[in-house]
C-alpha cells in the first residue's frame, strides 16, 4: 500500500529527475484520513452500491491487459540507444571529438529526449487510471473507517451489515492488487526517472563541448608546422574508429525512420506524389513541347532527377534534426541530378566551376573518415584547402577571359558570371585565411572555413538547380488544360510565374543563409543572440509583450493579408459569371472569404503571439465599450456591407444612381463602397449611407436602358408622317434595340413647336450617352430631308419709355412697336 501511495504522489506531480526522488515520509496519509466526514446512515446503502461499482471498474482495469510490460520493452529500447553512444566513446574526451561527430551526437540526444518525451506521456495516459482508482479507493475505504469510528455501522440489519462488509473486503482486495500493479509501476518510473537524468547529461555535455569549439575557434589548437611535425598515427585506427561512429550513425537512422515522426510521415507522402506528378508533366507536355523554355525542357526530360533532386532537398527542409548521415546521404545522391539539371546558362557562364565544386565537395567528405586521426587530418585539410585555392584561382582566371571573349552573351549569363567572379574573390581570401590557419596551428578555424566554403558552394548548386527544376514544373502544370482554361490562368499567368519565381528564389537565398551560416560555425551564435533581443519585452500584470511576439504578430498579419487577397482574387476569377451562381454571389463569396481570411488570420497572430483568451477578452470588451459610445456609424456600415453581400442589391460593374453620384461600381467592401463617376473621380460612399436613401441600379436585372429624345417641330407640319418618321430613322440607328421597338409620340402643343417625343432602348447602359447622340444626329438629318421644320423660338422685346424712333432703331425689335 504504502508503494502504491508513493507511486500515486509521483504521478500527480511533475516527473522528478532521479536526484529529486520524493520520499515516502512526504505522503500525507494520516491527516488525510482525518478530514473524511462520516457516511450518514440513510446514505449507507446507497453509498454501499456506488462504492462497489468502483470496485468493479478497478477490477476491469486490473482484467485488461497490463500496460507495464509494453512500456518497460520501449523504455529498454531508448536506454539501449543511450548505453550505446555511451560504449561508443570509448573513453573519449568531448573536446577531443571532431565538431560534426559532436553536431551528430547532439541530434542524437534530441532525438532521444523527444522519444522519452513520447514515451513518458504515453506511460502517463496508460498508468493514471491505476493511480485514480486507488486514490478512489483508499478515500472511500478511509470514508467507511471514519464511518465505524462514529459507530454508525454497529445497529444495522444483518442484511445491511453484510452487504457492507462484503463491499469492504472487496475495496481491500482490490487495493492489494491495485498495490501489487503500482510497485511495478513505480520501479519502472525509477528506472525513466534515470534515463532522463542520462539523458540531459549527455545532452548538456555534447552541448557544452560544441559551445567550447564555437569559443576556441579563435585559439591555437595545436603547434605550428613550422615547430612540430604532427604525428599521422595509424590509417587503422582512423578507419576503426569511422567504422564505430558509422555503426551508431546507421542505428540512429534506423531508429529515426522506426520512430515514424509527422516529419517523416510528411516526407514519405510528398516523395510519394511527386514521382507520379512529373511522370504524368513528362507524358502530358511531351506533345506541347515549346522551344526556348529551358527549365521545362530540362525539368521533364529529365524526370527521374527531378523527382530524386526535389525529394532530397525535402529530406534537408523537412527533417532538419535527422541523423547526420541522412542528410549527408541526401547531399550525396543529389550529386549527379544536380550536374544534369544545371540550366545550361550557368555551365556557359561558370564553365567548369560547378563540376569542380562538386569534386571538392566529395573529397571534403572523403576526408571526413581521416578525421579520427587528428595530424593525418590536419595535413589531408591543408593539402584540400591548397588544392581549392588552386583551382579556384585558375576558375577566375577562365571567367575573366570568357567575360572578355568577343561575342557578348546574353544579360542573364552576364550578371551571373559577374556574380560567380565576385564570390570567387570572396572565396579565395576565405581559402587564404584557412591555409593559414593550418600552418599556424588553428586546425578548428581552418577546419571551418574550409568544410564551410566548399559545402556553401556546392549547396549554392544545389538549390539554383532546385528552383530551375521547381519552376519548370509549374510552368508544365501551368500549360495543362485543366489550368489552362482557368481564367485566373489566362489573365495572370506571368504574374503567377513571375510571384512562383520570386517565392523560390527568397526560400533557396534563406535556406543557403542559414546552411553556411551553419558551417561557418556562427549560426548557434547567432541564434543565442537573436533569442536574448527577442525576449525583450515589458510584463504587465498577466500582459507580457515581448520583441519576439510583435515580430511574429506582424508575420503573421502580413501573411494572412496576401492569403486573403490571394484567396479574394482567385475566388472572384473562378466565380466570375458562373452559370450556376445567382447574379453577385461570386463576389458576396469571395469578399466574404476575405474578411473571413483576414480575422482568422489575426486570430491566429494573436495565439502566436502568446496572446491568452483572458487578454482577448479585455480587449473585446474595451471594443464593445467604444462601439456602445461613438462607434455606432462604423458598426451601421458593417452591418450594411453584410446586407449588401446576402442581399446583393448592387455587385461591382453595375451602373448605379445614390446619394446624388452616379457611377459605376468598383468594389464592395464591408465598411464602404467604391463608386466610378463618369467623370473618372473614384468616390468612397460608407454602406449606411447607400443603403439610407433610394438606390437606383440601371443593371440589376439587365444592362438595357431608354433613351428619350424630345423633338419639336413646326406648326403646320403632319403629325402622323413626322411620328413615323422618326420611327423609321430610330431603326435604321445603329444601337439602338428592336426590341422593345422604337415608339414617337407626340406630347403637346408648344408656344411655337408642336412636341414629340422619341423613345428608343439600348441593349448595353454603357453605350446610351452614343446612341442618343446617333439617333438626335439622324432625326435632324432626316427631318432636313423630308422638308420638316424645326421653328426656333421668338421673343419680342419692348423697351418702356423709349421714344419711337429709338425703339425703332433697336436691333430685333418688331417694326411699329411702340411703348405699350
Amino acid at each position: 500500500m504504502l508503494c502504491g501511495l508513493l507511486w500515486l504522489a509521483a504521478w500527480l506531480a511533475p516527473w522528478p529527475v532521479a536526484a529529486q526522488a520524493l520520499p515516502a515520509a512526504s505522503v500525507p496519509v494520516a491527516p488525510a484520513a482525518a478530514g473524511v466526514a462520516p457516511i450518514p446512515v440513510g446514505a449507507i446503502l446507497a453509498r454501499a452500491d456506488e462504492d462497489q461499482g468502483l470496485v468493479d471498474r478497478a477490477r476491469q482495469l486490473l482484467a485488461a491487459p497490463d500496460p507495464t510490460p509494453a512500456l518497460a520493452r520501449d523504455l529498454e529500447r531508448i536506454a539501449a540507444a543511450v548505453d550505446g553512444k555511451q560504449r561508443a566513446g570509448g573513453g573519449v574526451a568531448m573536446a577531443d571529438l571532431p565538431v560534426m561527430r559532436l553536431e551528430s551526437l547532439g541530434r542524437h540526444w534530441r532525438f532521444d529526449e523527444r522519444r522519452f518525451d513520447a514515451w513518458q506521456a504515453r506511460a502517463q495516459r496508460s498508468l493514471a487510471p491505476y493511480g485514480e482508482q486507488l486514490a478512489q479507493l483508499a478515500q472511500r475505504r478511509m470514508a467507511w473507517a471514519a464511518t465505524r469510528a462514529e459507530g454508525l455501522l454497529d445497529n444495522l440489519p444483518a442484511v445491511l451489515a453484510a452487504r457492507v462488509q462484503g463491499m469492504l473486503d472487496a475495496v481491500d482486495a482490490t487495493e492489494a492488487a491495485l498495490s501489487t500493479a503500482l510497485d511495478q509501476q513505480v520501479a519502472l518510473h525509477q528506472r525513466a526517472s534515470e534515463l532522463k537524468a542520462r539523458i540531459q547529461a549527455g545532452s548538456a555535455a555534447t552541448e557544452a563541448a560544441i559551445d567550447e569549439i564555437d569559443r576556441r575557434l579563435l585559439r591555437r589548437d595545436v603547434p605550428p608546422l613550422w615547430v612540430q611535425w604532427p604525428a599521422l598515427g595509424t590509417p587503422g585506427q582512423a578507419l576503426d574508429q569511422a567504422e564505430r561512429s558509422l555503426g551508431i550513425e546507421t542505428r540512429f537512422a534506423e531508429d529515426y525512420q522506426a520512430d515514424g515522426s509527422s516529419n517523416v510521415q510528411a516526407l514519405r507522402l510528398l516523395e510519394l506524389l511527386l514521382l507520379p506528378l512529373v511522370l504524368w508533366l513528362t507524358w502530358r507536355s511531351r506533345p506541347a513541347a515549346r522551344p526556348g523554355d529551358q527549365h521545362v525542357e530540362r525539368a521533364l526530360r529529365r524526370p527521374f532527377s527531378t523527382w530524386l533532386l526535389l525529394s532530397m532537398l525535402a529530406v534537408l527542409v523537412l527533417e532538419p534534426d535527422a541523423p547526420l548521415l541522412v542528410a549527408e546521404a541526401a547531399l550525396l545522391i543529389a550529386l549527379v541530378p544536380v550536374l544534369r539539371l544545371l540550366p545550361s546558362g550557368v555551365l556557359q557562364a561558370l564553365g567548369s566551376w560547378p563540376y569542380v565544386a562538386v569534386g571538392l565537395y566529395l573529397a571534403d567528405r572523403v576526408g571526413g573518415v581521416l578525421s579520427a586521426s587528428p595530424g593525418l587530418y590536419r595535413l589531408y585539410l591543408l593539402a584540400l584547402t591548397l588544392l581549392a585555392l588552386g583551382l579556384t584561382w585558375q576558375m577566375q582566371r577562365a571567367i575573366a577571359r570568357m567575360a572578355a571573349a568577343p561575342g557578348a552573351p546574353n544579360a542573364p549569363s552576364a550578371r551571373l558570371r559577374q556574380a560567380g567572379h565576385r564570390a570567387g574573390w570572396v572565396v579565395l581570401v576565405l581559402l587564404g585565411v584557412s591555409a593559414a590557419c593550418n600552418i599556424g596551428g588553428n586546425v578548428t578555424l581552418a577546419e571551418t572555413l574550409t568544410s564551410g566554403v566548399i559545402d556553401s558552394g556546392y549547396f549554392a548548386l544545389m538549390l539554383y538547380a532546385a528552383v530551375a527544376a521547381s519552376l519548370g514544373l509549374v510552368q508544365a502544370l501551368l500549360r495543362q488544360p485543366e489550368f489552362a482554361r482557368r481564367r485566373a490562368v489566362q489573365q495572370h499567368a506571368p504574374q503567377l510565374l513571375a510571384a512562383c519565381r520570386r517565392v523560390l528564389l527568397l526560400a533557396a537565398a534563406l535556406g543557403w543563409l542559414a546552411y553556411t551560416m551553419e558551417r561557418l560555425r556562427v549560426l548557434r551564435p547567432a541564434q543565442q543572440i537573436g533569442a536574448a533581443v527577442l525576449d525583450v519585452g515589458v510584463e504587465v500584470g498577466e500582459v507580457s509583450i515581448h520583441l519576439g511576439d510583435v515580430l511574429v504578430f506582424a508575420l503573421a498579419v502580413w501573411l494572412a493579408w496576401w492569403a486573403a487577397r490571394g484567396v479574394r482574387g482567385l475566388l472572384r476569377e473562378e466565380l466570375h459569371e458562373h452559370a450556376r451562381l445567382p447574379r453577385g454571389v461570386g463576389n458576396s463569396i469571395a469578399t466574404l472569404s476575405y474578411y473571413g481570411v483576414l480575422v482568422l488570420g489575426f486570430l491566429v497572430a494573436l495565439s502566436a503571439a502568446g496572446f491568452k483568451v483572458s487578454q482577448l477578452t479585455l480587449v473585446f470588451g474595451a471594443l464593445g465599450v467604444g462601439i456602445g459610445f461613438g462607434l455606432q456609424n462604423v458598426v451601421n456600415h458593417f452591418v450594411s456591407g453584410l446586407v449588401l453581400m446576402f442581399e446583393r442589391p448592387i455587385q461591382p460593374g453595375d451602373i448605379v444612381d445614390a446619394a446624388g453620384i452616379s457611377g459605376s461600381v468598383r468594389e464592395i467592401g464591408l465598411r464602404a463602397t467604391t463608386i466610378r463617376t463618369f467623370e473618372g473621380a473614384d468616390v468612397v460612399m460608407p454602406n449606411g449611407l447607400l443603403l439610407g436613401g433610394n438606390l437606383v441600379n440601371w443593371t440589376l436585372f439587365d444592362r438595357s436602358r431608354r433613351i428619350e429624345v424630345p423633338v419639336g417641330v413646326a406648326y403646320g407640319a403632319d403629325p402622323a408622317q413626322v411620328l413615323a418618321l422618326l420611327v423609321e430613322t430610330a431603326r435604321g440607328t445603329p444601337g439602338v434595340a428592336s426590341e422593345p421597338a422604337p415608339v414617337a409620340v407626340m406630347t403637346g402643343y408648344g408656344d411655337s413647336a408642336l412636341n414629340c417625343s422619341l423613345r428608343v432602348w439600348t441593349r448595353d447602359v454603357n453605350d446610351w450617352v452614343t446612341v442618343r447622340s446617333a439617333v438626335l444626329v439622324r432625326v435632324l438629318a432626316a427631318l432636313e430631308a423630308a422638308g420638316v421644320a424645326i421653328p426656333f423660338p421668338q421673343r419680342e422685346v419692348r423697351l418702356l419709355g423709349a421714344a419711337p424712333a429709338a425703339a425703332d432703331s433697336v436691333p430685333g425689335a418688331a417694326p411699329g412697336a411702340g411703348p405699350a
